[in-house]
């Protein structure tokens, strides 16, 4: 009886160690979600009006280059005006994607690389010189005496905010379900913001907007349940200041 007692005894512990042991596996595979990083540059450097001139967006996640980008475009926009331009990025190699442009005047401007890729969203933006700009050109959205701003009502495309929006790619019809989302600006956590959910399904016109909570620091959620089997659209907005930024995906509903 008591060799059947210590059998069992030492069953246990060698069953309490194979658990032991399977945990601190888990825990040594689980890998931190690391941002993607974005350097944004221009070739040549010093830039002439009428000149053709390559633009750069080199996307790296850690150490690794990004080669397979869901989206990167570049916004172009003249200092002073509200109109912008985009080009779309090819992927050429190493995680880089250019395009093209000729600069036909002489003036500032700002290039905004708009990347999203691995289910996160980045913005950077540089200011690029072209020939011999009037030292009279004046900035976007400078403010006015009364404390109003000259150009659109919000500034899109910030350059320092990264949209981190990790949509499942399947939700389950009927059942509550959470929406998250992280924002940073310039590495920070983007906090006190006002964040909503626009959520509709293809071919819909009823298109539902969710207010989220901000949960802990730059990290906003809500919870909403899909009434409907199908294909949806979820885009994310954010407000604060004079940031307006937003994502969109989509998602699927069974």
């Amino acid at each position: 009886m008591k060799k059947i007692g210590l059998f069992l005894f030492m069953a246990a512990i060698i069953m309490l160690a194979a658990c032991n042991n399977e945990t601190e596996k888990k825990n040594t595979n689980t890998t931190e979600l690391i941002p993607i990083a974005v350097d944004v540059k221009l070739n040549p450097k010093k830039i002439n009006p009428g000149e053709e001139v390559t633009l750069h967006a080199i996307v790296t996640q850690g150490e690794e280059a990004v080669e397979d980008a869901d989206e990167v475009q570049f916004e172009i926009a003249q200092k002073g005006s509200e109109e912008s331009e985009f080009l779309d990025g090819k992927h050429t190699s190493d995680g880089e994607y250019t395009a093209v442009k000729t600069f036909e005047q002489d003036g500032t401007y700002f290039v905004t690389a708009h990347v999203t890729a691995r289910s996160m969203h980045t913005m950077p933006k540089v200011e690029v010189v072209i020939g011999n700009p009037s030292i009279t050109e004046g900035p976007a959205d400078e403010p006015t005496e009364d404390g109003d701003h000259h150009g659109s009502e919000h500034h899109h495309g910030s350059g320092d905010v990264s949209i981190d929006f990790p949509l499942e790619t399947e939700y389950p019809v009927g059942k509550s379900s959470t929406l998250h989302v992280s924002f940073e600006e310039s590495g920070a956590p983007l906090t006190d913001a006002i964040v909503r959910f626009e959520v509709w399904k293809e071919g819909a016109e009823k298109h539902e907007f969710i207010d989220a909570s901000e949960t802990e620091n730059g990290v906003y959620q809500s919870d909403y349940t899909f009434a409907e089997t199908g294909n949806y659209n979820i885009q994310v907005h954010i407000e604060k200041g004079e940031i307006h930024e937003h994502l969109e995906k989509k998602t699927n509903v069974k």
